[in-house]
């Protein structure tokens, strides 16, 4: 287990695995720990406070891609409120 480094994962997935993968995301969010693990190699992040998010989408003739960031500073105790809501719709 890491506590500084670099954690790296890429391959193809169907809908449903993305789902998955979004929905562990998402509980991890909830409870402050987000385990990250392949092959051996595992990261431990502890989100909280306030994080900085970004959304940014590109549609070129058939090729479809989004790109999600969060960051944050672990242990960090910030009073900023946020500027602006998004809206994610399905």
């Amino acid at each position: 287990m890491s506590d500084e480094g670099k954690f790296s994962f890429e391959s193809m997935q169907d809908n449903t695995s993305i789902q998955r993968y979004l929905q562990s995301l998402e509980e991890g969010f909830a409870k402050g720990k987000i385990v990250l693990s392949t092959d051996g190699e595992e990261m431990v992040m502890r989100p909280g406070g306030m994080l900085r998010f970004s959304v940014k989408a590109k549609k070129k003739n058939e090729s479809c891609k989004i790109n999600l960031k969060v960051e944050w500073k672990e242990m960090a105790i910030t009073s900023v409120a946020p500027s602006e809501d998004m809206v994610i719709s399905s």
